[in-house]
């Protein structure tokens, strides 16, 4: 038992040492039939300030994150095979997992330290590939770029590779992260410039960080209140309630609930329509908010004022179910525990099983949480991932991180921001 203890591990070894590369059979089979698929599925354009033909690598792709497209949107017009990074979650099914790797995908685990991810790019970019990576981390819930990564940043500067810039627009309207299904409409992808190779050796990382966001930012919705570009879809509203989740009218918390291209509060009746260009219109009551964006900033600075309030430990903030627990690490496939319900404490998660068993989560300990794919929430805690899969689909997994993510904000004395990460 002992020797095959010590054969795995030495294995493990092995593989975390050897350089990812993509399957170049795979990739030019599979390219061509992706740029077709897009070019149709979102009415693709391109403005090219770069020269992409002329592009020799190694360099860095960096994009701002609207849905799971991206990648394929980044690397849709350049010459080179991009070796993204990607999500350890994706990795979890065999059937993704291998995908993944015929890409050449680089595991990593979000908002964590990684350094078996950076020891992989380092590698990459010594054999001249390219890597690809985006430095918000999530795509965005209201249309907006979201504060990076810190470790980015950092890696960008340390490496002093060129790095290419693609601005995607009209992504986000095209398929809102919280929405039901695809809207036709236009998207562009503007490829520029971020930093050449001598501008990364003339400036700091704090620097770097900051015109980084500044050079990859971008408001979806303030840019098609210009552009007036329609995005026609069925069901235009539906599921907004995982992104909106208090009632400016009454206060309620997770009150909506959204049929066809409309939303409504429960508790007060407010009413609103989502229409083709993504703005809110009024259907019953006074217009509070015209973009989701508005909403979403005025809901954090509310939200972080009701989870201050002088409440007792003893009652749940608010509560979901059912809802399934599981337990893993990293891109290991995650094992069911039980079957539940969750409850938001003002210090701490609760998830009552239905066999009568309840297991704890402390906030303060709780690190590395996000909302993955289809809206599940993950977090650590005590060297373990936890997933909590609420099963009614149109459940706000983003309240949930926002919670989280805003106490610890809080504890840490960090100016409260609903796009920051904080870990």
């Amino acid at each position: 038992m002992r020797r095959s203890t010590t054969h795995k591990t030495t294995r493990k070894k092995r593989t975390a040492k050897r350089t990812i590369t993509p399957n170049p059979l795979f990739v030019k089979f599979i390219r061509p039939i992706i740029h077709i698929i897009l070019k149709h599925r979102y009415n693709l354009e391109i403005e090219d300030k770069v020269g992409l033909k002329d592009i020799k690598p190694p360099y860095i792709v960096v994009g701002n994150h609207v849905n799971y497209w991206d990648p394929f949107f980044l690397g849709s017009f350049l010459q080179q095979d991009i070796q993204f990074i990607a999500s350890d979650s994706v990795f979890r099914t065999r059937l993704f997992q291998i995908l993944m790797k015929l890409l050449g995908s680089i595991p990593t685990s979000k908002f964590i330290t990684d350094t078996t991810t950076v020891a992989q790019i380092i590698r990459i970019v010594k054999r001249g590939g390219v890597i690809g990576v985006f430095p918000e981390g999530n795509s965005t819930w209201d249309g907006r770029s979201l504060r990076h990564v810190p470790t980015v940043s950092r890696l960008i500067h340390k490496l002093k590779l060129p790095v290419i810039g693609v601005v995607i627009r009209g992504g986000y309207l095209s398929k809102p992260r919280w929405a039901r299904g695809l809207r036709r409409g236009k998207v562009f992808l503007e490829y520029k410039t971020v930093f050449t190779s001598e501008e990364l050796r003339e400036i700091d990382g704090d620097t770097c960080r900051r015109l980084l966001e500044e050079r990859t930012e971008h408001n979806e919705l303030e840019w098609n209140r210009t552009q007036r570009i329609c995005f026609v879809g069925k069901h235009q509203a539906e599921y907004i309630e995982r992104a909106l989740f208090v009632c400016p009218h009454c206060k309620a918390i997770a009150s909506f609930y959204s049929q066809g291209d409309t939303a409504g509060c429960r508790e007060c009746g407010y009413s609103f329509r989502y229409d083709e260009y993504g703005v809110l219109q009024s259907v019953n009551g006074p217009l509070v908010f015209t973009s989701i964006s508005e909403w979403n900033d005025w809901q954090i600075k509310y939200f972080i004022e009701y989870l201050s309030r002088d409440m007792s430990t003893a009652s749940p903030l608010f509560e979901e179910g059912p809802a399934i627990l599981w337990r893993g690490y990293r891109s290991q496939p995650l094992k069911r525990l039980n079957t539940g319900r969750a409850y938001f404490y003002p210090d701490r998660i609760e998830f009552h099983t239905t066999v009568g068993r309840t297991k704890f989560f402390p906030i303060e300990e709780i690190f590395g949480e996000n909302v993955q794919n289809k809206e599940k929430l993950e977090f650590y805690h005590k060297n373990s991932l936890y997933r909590l899969d609420f099963l009614n689909l149109r459940a706000s997994a983003y309240m949930w991180y926002q919670a989280i993510s805003l106490l610890h904000q809080k504890a840490q004395n960090i100016e409260i921001d609903g796009r920051a990460h904080v870990n």
